[in-house]
C-alpha cells in the first residue's frame, strides 16, 4: 500500500492565494471516514471558494463521491469538520443545508410517474412555499436553459439518458442553491450523450458564478470548466492547483501518472455479466481514442481470456478499469477482494495461464495491495512507429 505524508501531499493549497481570493464558502479540515473498517477518507483538508468551479479527479475508490457526500451529510463524517459559510454543517438543520448545496448524481432518480416539469416543481412547491405560478414559470425557464423546452410534459421513460440527467440538473436549480454539487453526472450515460450533459454544465459554470464542485472522469471537462483541480488519491487531496498547472506541469508523481491517461471507463462485475456488451464497450472506448484495430482486437481478447481462464475462476466480482494515455498506450487496472491472489507468483494452472499471457503482450506489470483488495496492473502498449 502506498503511503502518503499528508504534509507532503497537498501541494499548491488554498493558503498560497487565499489573500487575493473571494472568501471561503466551504471549509473542510481533517475529514475522515471509513466503511465497514476500510478508511476512504484520510484527515482531509479542502477548501472552495465563493464562486469557484472546482474538479475533483482522480483514480477510482480516491474517496471523490464519498467526499462529496460528506459535504451535504447524505455521509456522516467519522471525525473532521466541515464549514458551510462558517457555521459547522453537522450543527445545521439538514434541510436547509441541502437547499443551500444542490446536489446531481450519478442515476437521474426521477419520479417516473411525474413528467420533467411536475418533477422540477415538486420539491420548490412543497418546501419552499413559492406560489405554483412562481413555480412553474421558473420550471420553464430551467427546461430551457437546459435545452428541454419542448420536453415539459414528458415522462422519464419517455426521455433519453442525457435529457433525464438534464432534467435532474434542472430539478436540483430549482432550489435556488448557492452551491452545486455534481458526483459523475456522465458516469451512467452512453458516450454519445455526454457531451449534451456535460454542455449544460458548462453554460451554467460560464453564466451563474455559482460555486461548484464536481466530481469528473472527464479530463478535457475539466480542464476546460475548472478554476481549480483538485486530485484525489489514498483518501486525501493528493494535489491541488490551476487547472493548467494541475494537467500541464503537475508537481508530484501520482498526478503526473493519473493526468497522463487520456481517458478511463470502470466497471463493476460479477461472473453473470453481458460478455457480448462488455466487448462491445471495450472496442467502443478504445476506438473512441484512436486505438488502432488491431490492438482493439487484441485488447478484447486479452481481457476475454483472463476473465474466463483466470479471475472467474478465483474471484467472485471485481473492479476493472480501463485506460488510453496521450500516446496511446492502453492501461488496464483489475481489482478484486479476497486473500491475497497474485497470478504473477502463483504456480496453479489459472495463474499461470494469466501470467503467461500478461507477460506476453504487455509492459509495466505491478501487482499490489491497495486497502485490503488485489489490485493488478499493466500496460497494452502502443505500437512503436
Amino acid at each position: 500500500m502506498i503511503q502518503i505524508d499528508k504534509n507532503d501531499a497537498q501541494v499548491g493549497t488554498v493558503a498560497e492565494t487565499n489573500s487575493i481570493s473571494p472568501r471561503v464558502v466551504i471549509s473542510v479540515r481533517g475529514l475522515s471516514k471509513s466503511f465497514e473498517g476500510v478508511s476512504v477518507l484520510r484527515d482531509l483538508d479542502a477548501d472552495i471558494r465563493k464562486g469557484e468551479i472546482v474538479s475533483i479527479i482522480g483514480p477510482s475508490g480516491a474517496g471523490k463521491s464519498t467526499f462529496l457526500r460528506c459535504l451535504n451529510l447524505l455521509e456522516t463524517p467519522d471525525s473532521g469538520t466541515i464549514l458551510i459559510d462558517g457555521e459547522d454543517a453537522e450543527k445545521m438543520d439538514v434541510r436547509y443545508l441541502r437547499r443551500k448545496m444542490g446536489m446531481v448524481f450519478q442515476q437521474f432518480n426521477l419520479f417516473p410517474h411525474l413528467s420533467a416539469l411536475e418533477n422540477i416543481m415538486l420539491a420548490p412547491k412543497t418546501l419552499l412555499n413559492e406560489s405554483y405560478e412562481d413555480v412553474r414559470a421558473y420550471a420553464l425557464d430551467l427546461l430551457e436553459k437546459v435545452g428541454l423546452a419542448g420536453k415539459a410534459w414528458a415522462f422519464p421513460s419517455e426521455l433519453s439518458g442525457g435529457q433525464q440527467q438534464r432534467v435532474a440538473i434542472a430539478r436540483a436549480l430549482a432550489m435556488h442553491p448557492e452551491i452545486m454539487l455534481f458526483d459523475e453526472p456522465t458516469s451512467a450515460l452512453d458516450p454519445t450523450m455526454v457531451n449534451e450533459v456535460l454542455g449544460v454544465i458548462r453554460s451554467l459554470a460560464d453564466e451563474s458564478g455559482m460555486t461548484m464542485a464536481i466530481v469528473t472522469h472527464e479530463m478535457r471537462f475539466a480542464r476546460e470548466v475548472s478554476d481549480r483541480i483538485f486530485y484525489m488519491d489514498q483518501g486525501i487531496v493528493y494535489e491541488e492547483g490551476p487547472a493548467d498547472q494541475i494537467f500541464d506541469r503537475p508537481r508530484r508523481d501520482r498526478t503526473r501518472a493519473f493526468i497522463r491517461r487520456v481517458d478511463t471507463i470502470r466497471y463493476d462485475l460479477d461472473k453473470d455479466f453481458d460478455y457480448y456488451g462488455f466487448d462491445a464497450k471495450i472496442d467502443d472506448f478504445a476506438m473512441k481514442h484512436l486505438v488502432e484495430q488491431d490492438r482493439r482486437e487484441l485488447l478484447v481478447q486479452l481481457v476475454e481470456e483472463l476473465f474466463d481462464n483466470f479471475f472467474f475462476l478465483k474471484v467472485e466480482e471485481l473492479t476493472f478499469t480501463l485506460g488510453v494515455t496521450e500516446k496511446k498506450d492502453v492501461e488496464l487496472r483489475f481489482a478484486y477482494g479476497g486473500p491475497e491472489l497474485n497470478p504473477l507468483v502463483s504456480d496453479d494452472a489459472a495463474s499461470l495461464f494469466a501470467k503467461n499471457i500478461i507477460v506476453k503482450n504487455c509492459t509495466e506489470i505491478e501487482f499490489s495491495i491497495i486497502d485490503g483488495k488485489n489490485v493488478l496492473e499493466f500496460t497494452l502498449p502502443a505500437k512503436k512507429l
